[in-house]
């Protein structure tokens, strides 16, 4: 797989440079976009410059974890893009393409927790009571929410692999394993997830978005993709593709009228924010509005 991937980087290079007539670049994503919503504004985004930059096509590297494949782009090998959260290592080592492909929903944060540690969490109200019962949370080790829940004085648990940190929190090495809100149901279903649930109370929120990375080898592959994204908003695809894909999560929230614990982000460059406030949903379009048909309590 390596040494494919090697060699179709090398004609996506070269195709990238010169463009044949009719001839689609193969563009390499990492794996886990495949099955991710990101890959649909990705491929329009594709799409809508195909008249300017040729036709691409989208193909994904075989399975890594989030710091393989950084280093992977930093190297220029194996990989165009990855869809990352922003740090201040990432935007200086990559290229970044500033536009929040799920509309900021990154930063809204949801515990898993042990089933029958309910309890542990219904006393908090805000920060102030969070970080006086010292209650801990689990992360993955290259995930850049470690440095803003730090710097907001919570105690933060690692680990490199995804799949412990379910273990972990079973083991009660941490209390609450924090989660996206449009990443808990998955989580929740997940084979390591025996014995775990939703915390029900509180909803952690830092302005944070997901964000395409291309390698610094390829700069015209992130100028077509900023120019296909910002397209793709003011044609009303963003906003489609957020109600498709994130509408039934929104309005779970809305329903759960959950406690908001705002933290802040310090890492966030000026950039990051502007194409937040630019491009996606602020807290309170998201969770003020009324909220659907909601489920009986």
């Amino acid at each position: 797989m390596r040494l494919f991937c090697s060699w179709l980087l090398t004609l996506s290079c070269l195709a990238l440079q010169h463009p044949a007539v009719g001839a689609a670049t193969p563009i390499i994503a990492a794996d886990y976009l495949e099955t991710s919503p990101h890959r649909e504004l990705i491929e329009y985004a594709l799409k809508v410059t195909e008249a300017e930059y040729g036709p691409a096509t989208l193909t994904f590297s075989g399975e890594m974890v989030q710091g393989r494949a950084e280093q992977l782009l930093k190297d220029g090998k194996l990989l165009h893009l990855v869809v990352f959260a922003p740090s201040p290592e990432r935007e200086r080592d990559l290229l970044p393409v500033y536009f929040p492909l799920s509309q900021g929903l990154l930063g809204y944060r949801l515990c898993i927790i042990n089933s029958g540690q309910q309890y542990k969490f219904d006393a908090i109200h805000n920060l102030q009571d969070w970080q006086k019962a010292d209650l801990s949370i689990g992360q993955g080790t290259h995930w850049p929410d470690v440095a803003v829940l730090r710097h907001n004085n919570l105690t933060v648990v690692t680990n490199p692999l995804y799949s412990l940190l379910f273990e972990m929190v079973r083991q009660q090495r941490f209390d609450c394993f924090a989660r996206s809100a449009d990443e808990l149901a998955r989580d929740l279903q997940n084979e390591h997830a025996s014995g775990l649930v939703a915390e029900q109370q509180l909803l952690l929120h830092y302005p944070q978005l997901s964000m395409i990375f291309v390698s610094k080898s390829f700069p015209q592959l992130a100028e077509r993709l900023q120019k296909g994204l910002e397209r793709a908003h003011a044609e009303g695809v963003v906003q489609r593709h957020f109600r498709r894909h994130y509408g039934d999560i929104v309005n779970r929230l809305r329903c759960e009228r959950r406690r908001v614990l705002q933290l802040e982000n310090p890492n966030l460059s000026e950039a990051s924010r502007k194409a937040l406030q630019r491009f996606a949903y602020t807290p309170e379009q998201l969770l003020a509005a009324p909220a659907k048909a909601c489920p009986p309590q």
